[in-house]
């Protein structure tokens, strides 16, 4: 029987973790973690609750971090963290109370570097089993408050950080961690899902305010789910101007999607062609909208029109 994080006791979690041999299974990848400091022990087990998760090394690990000091003296002074995929990266100390945010972006970065069997996009994703919405945007483009609100639509969550694109059968896998969430949307989220799923805030980063939505334990159960994709959004925030969705060609879908992509340019034709049939079957616009209710409104007359 699979056991998740919250089935082991704390001192069984601390020991894996100080051996490095503490493996959650996140959808398509095994993620073996290493660290010591209490902040990330008490997120792991707070928002990662729900994972099934090894105290043994699997026969293939797909991501490989290790939470860390980045020397040996600062162990003892100015306690500061990086995250060490176990190869070298550009990587900003981190005061120690921040290792969830190191660890949150060490296994973004392997992620982002190292996948090469699914074509990765800067992207969230929910889905139903009608089909999935893929939601692209820069950064203050409400993108993860926007797959927030549409899980309580009934959404499952497929993804917040990466779409996972196959590349034999153009469908999307479902990768379900916590959605990152920053300033004004973690009000947002905590009033629509409830405080008790939304992580303590991480005050003072280089990015503000930072806390994370948990993954509800149906999203994780469906961890190897794939779905086709039926929408692309590509929103944008705005109080002052007009708000609608506009269509979107297929062909301008792919050059938005393909510079939000970490190794499309490394896949060459078979990326190509999944891409190519994704947008194809989709429908894509974007839109413009000045509140989480508006989005929600777009977003509903449009899933309605692809059948979702």
């Amino acid at each position: 029987m699979t056991r998740t994080l919250s089935d082991y006791d704390r001192d069984g979690i601390v020991s894996a973790l100080r051996a490095g041999t503490l493996e959650m299974l996140l959808g398509p990848f095994a993620t073996r973690i290493k660290g010591t400091e209490p902040s990330l022990i008490d997120f792991l087990y707070d928002t990662y609750r729900d994972v099934p998760v090894s105290a043994s090394l699997s026969d293939v690990t797909d991501v490989a971090i290790n939470i860390r000091p980045p020397s040996w003296f600062r162990q003892y002074i100015r306690r500061q963290v990086i995250p060490d995929p176990g190869f070298q990266v550009p990587a900003v100390p981190l005061p120690s109370h921040m290792s969830p945010l190191a660890f949150e972006m060490g296994v973004n970065l392997v992620v982002a570097l190292k996948c090469c069997r699914l074509i990765t996009f800067h992207a969230g994703v929910v889905a139903s089993d009608k089909g999935a919405i893929l939601v692209s945007a820069g950064s203050g483009g409400g993108k993860s408050t926007l797959v927030s609100a549409l899980m309580q639509e009934g959404y499952h969550l497929f993804s917040d950080e990466f779409a996972l694109l196959g590349m034999e059968n153009a469908l999307l896998a479902s990768y379900p961690r916590p959605v990152s969430l920053k300033n004004e949307s973690i009000d947002i989220v905590k009033e629509l899902a409830g405080k008790e799923w939304v992580s303590p805030v991480l005050s003072g980063t280089p990015k503000g305010k930072i806390a994370y939505r948990r993954a509800r334990p149906d999203d994780i159960e469906n961890a190897n789910g794939k779905a086709e994709t039926k929408l692309i959004l590509f929103p944008s925030f705005n109080t002052s101007g007009e708000h609608y969705a506009s269509r979107v060609s297929s062909s301008e879908a792919m050059m938005r999607l393909i510079p939000s992509s970490t190794n499309y340019h490394l896949l060459g034709e078979a990326a190509y062609l999944s891409l190519s049939k994704m947008v194809a079957e989709a429908e894509a616009y974007e839109i413009s909208y000045g509140s989480t209710e508006e989005s929600l409104t777009i977003v509903r007359d449009l899933a309605a029109g692809v059948g979702l």
